[in-house]
């Protein structure tokens, strides 16, 4: 498009003539919009009355002064003196051209009292500063929170009349300003001016297509006062540690909308700033190591604060455990390391040799996808590390595996040196690592992908492999928190004894949705799903946890991870629970024979329990020995609504038999005791009065009974 036909807007930005790109139903806000713009072209927006006493002698300085005040006040009124030297004043002049707004000032920084918001030890400012956005280059930056304090507790814990102190502070100073353009750092300015401010946006057109550029009006509605611009925080771009396939790609992602935005707020404003740093600019990639004495130091500053905002808020969810350790155990490391060499030893002719025995006797092809699936994550696990971690080399560990070397895990606890960032959010993760996590089959809740940082959380908790509260941790931290976890968790060895009655099955066996036993809510999915060689309908569950399933409210003791669908029969990895069959095992004892039915039916009409359904059929009786007896129910498929429901029969009480199977693996695993060598004696078996080590005793007893009557007996009949 010629120059000729593009219109000014304001300062040095030139776009087409809206009339001519701008459907019917956006033309006439925008032309509403484009002429208060206009209006305010070249003019010093008018200020309210009441406020124009207020800035005409409004003075910085004494305003930071009064604000110092208030704020250790406010911290007084709880018990808390905080230091002021930790309050940050802004840096610049409010005759500036454009405002940088940042939300709080953190502890990264080499002197918690250097007193500006331009702190060049801070790496969000170095990086603000490379892009273009300093006072030497006419720019006002300060912060909407002046506290030096964790962010995450600055949102989640400051009240609101804690935060009015502060803003009272920022409100005015914006009122001073002369910029006419301000640009908002970070999800967390976003919320608070939006919430503060009635602004309309703007979306643009042409190059900048895309991005919506928000007004903020006059008093009075007539002009425009200001332009504000959001764009990401400095922190979600340090990430970027090289110059990588994937860390370009996400780059050119991230970086051009950045670079965009940024280079519509220098055209609105008239300053010069690099064109493209986000995008291709090496002067991105920081190295954020800092020497092990400042890091003490950021951690004294830390802690001391936890401790503030402790007394000031006793009731506020924070923590002062800032690990993010995975710890394997030594059994771990030896199964991830057997992976790597069984892989190495198979090689990959013998893998495709294997192709055609796809059976259940035989899942060699299975296994050996198994071990490659898990060598393939840790190996993408890595190049994700080389992209995204600082140093990650030298936190690379090195397996050897018969001749060659083969790479592939993380250090055994995730110490690497990731920054505590401002960036917390789900949208502030790279893509690639979105990406990553989402592919991961046992990273998933019933083949749902993680799709927000709470669904992360819990997967922290989950894997039973990290330390800490992940609540405290920034996203990329978090993040590769869990996936280290997992890689961990998926290498686990299985018990041996058991392995050669195990099988896999293909999709849509090959992964199981799980739950919790005790709390009953969903687990993360298993991703290599173990089946019954006996019985192939038979998932197998590995581990007995002796507390809780790792949810944080989750109460329960020795609980289990089975199926999610409660239709899909399971077992624990035990040769007597693989081999025994799940109903014949317990029937000779628990049930009544034909012959004591007297006047039960043999053949009994139950009916489908499907929503809706109603399908009846007769189908063989089968009585418990209860007095009185209760039918047991079982699962049938129905004809009618084409679901696998219970069958119940009218008038008569019931019992499922998967009640039956407990009570006979709890008396089956009682030690020493095998309930087949001792009298059939149902109101034993059922006498809830009892224990099931009650009940043992007594069917002992019984026996011991039993063989002093048959003595007796005896005695009498000789001579």
């Amino acid at each position: 498009m010629s120059e000729k036909s593009k219109v000014h807007i304001f300062g040095n930005l030139y776009l087409a003539d809206p009339s001519f790109v701008l459907p019917d139903n956006e033309l006439g806000y925008a032309n509403e919009l484009l002429n208060l713009i206009r209006c305010a072209d070249g003019e010093q927006p008018e200020r309210k009355i009441e406020d124009s006493q207020v800035l005409l002698d409004w003075n910085l300085d004494r305003a930071f002064e009064r604000l110092q005040e208030k704020e250790f006040a406010w911290w007084e009124e709880r018990g808390v003196t905080r230091p002021k030297e930790y309050l940050v004043r802004p840096s610049g002049s409010t005759n500036a051209a454009v405002a940088c707004h940042l939300y709080n000032p953190t502890f990264a920084t080499d002197d918690p009292c250097g007193g500006e918001t331009e702190d060049l030890s801070s790496p969000s400012i170095v990086q603000l500063n490379r892009a273009g956005f300093s006072t030497e280059n006419n720019c006002l930056l300060f912060d909407h929170i002046a506290r030096r304090d964790i962010s995450a507790h600055c949102k989640d814990a400051y009240p609101e009349d804690l935060l009015d102190i502060y803003e009272e502070f920022t409100f005015t100073l914006r009122a001073a300003m002369k910029a006419k353009v301000e640009i908002c750092w970070g999800a967390n300015v976003r919320q608070r001016m939006l919430k503060k401010l009635d602004l309309k946006p703007l979306r643009l057109w042409n190059e900048f297509m895309g991005l919506t550029l928000y007004l903020e009006l006059t008093p009075d509605k007539t002009s425009l006062k200001r332009f504000i611009i959001f764009v990401a925080h400095p922190q979600r771009f340090m990430y970027v540690k090289s110059d990588g396939e994937r860390a370009q790609a996400w780059r050119r992602r991230f970086g051009i909308s950045q670079d965009l935005a940024l280079d519509l707020a220098a055209r609105l404003s008239g300053i010069k700033i690099p064109p493209r740093f986000y995008e291709l600019d090496p002067r991105l990639l920081q190295n954020l190591c800092r020497p092990r004495h400042l890091t003490t130091k950021k951690d004294a500053w830390t802690g001391q604060a936890m401790a503030q905002l402790k007394k000031a808020f006793p009731d506020a969810n924070l923590s002062t455990e800032t690990s993010h350790r995975v710890k394997p155990t030594k059994e771990d490391k030896t199964a991830l390391q057997n992976v790597f060499q069984a892989l190495e030893k198979l090689g990959p002719d013998k893998l495709n040799q294997t192709v055609n025995m796809l059976n259940m006797e035989d899942d060699k092809f299975l296994r050996h996808r198994r071990l490659q699936k898990i060598v393939d994550y840790w190996h993408g696990l890595e190049g994700l590390s080389y992209a995204f971690i600082p140093n990650a080399k030298k936190h690379i560990h090195h397996l050897q595996a018969t001749k060659t070397q083969v790479t592939g895990y993380l250090s055994d606890s995730l110490r690497m040196e990731l920054q505590e960032s401002d960036c917390w959010d789900w949208e502030d993760l790279p893509t690639p690592i979105i990406d990553f996590i989402g592919a991961q089959d046992g990273l998933k809740f019933r083949k749902r992908k993680i799709m927000c940082r709470s669904d992360l959380e819990v997967a922290f908790y989950l894997l039973q492999r990290c330390e800490g509260n992940p609540q405290v941790l920034d996203i990329l931290t978090l993040a590769f928190t869990v996936l280290t976890a997992y890689g961990w968790w998926i290498a686990r060895s299985r018990k041996s004894p058991v392995d050669s009655a195990l099988i896999l099955r293909e999709h849509p066996y090959d992964v199981m949705s799980r739950k919790c036993s005790g709390c009953r809510k969903e687990h993360l999915d298993d991703p290599f799903a173990y089946w019954s060689k006996f019985d192939p309908s038979l998932y197998i569950f590995w581990y007995c946890f002796r507390s809780n399933c790792g949810r944080p409210e989750c109460q329960a003791k020795n609980v289990r991870l089975v199926p999610f669908d409660n239709l899909i029969k399971y077992s624990r990895a035990s040769f007597p629970d693989l081999q025994m069959k799940s109903l014949d095992r317990f029937d000779r004892w628990f049930l009544l024979r034909p012959e004591e039915f007297g006047l039960l039916p043999d053949m009994i009409q139950v009916q489908c329990q499907g929503k809706g359904c109603g399908e009846t059929k007769l189908v063989k009786s089968r009585w418990t020995a209860h007095n009185p007896p209760r039918f047991v129910i079982a699962v049938h498929g129905c004809t009618k609504c084409l679901k696998k429901t219970n069958w119940i029969p009218f008038g008569f009480p019931i019992l499922h038999s998967s009640n039956l199977c407990t009570l006979w693996k709890r008396f089956h695993e009682h030690p020493g005791f095998d309930i087949t060598g001792y009298p059939r004696r149902p109101d034993i078996y059922f006498d809830k009065s009892l224990t099931v080590g009650g009940r043992v005793a007594a069917l002992i007893e019984a026996q011991r009974l039993v063989e002093i009557d048959n003595l007796t007996k005896q005695k009498r009949k000789e001579p």
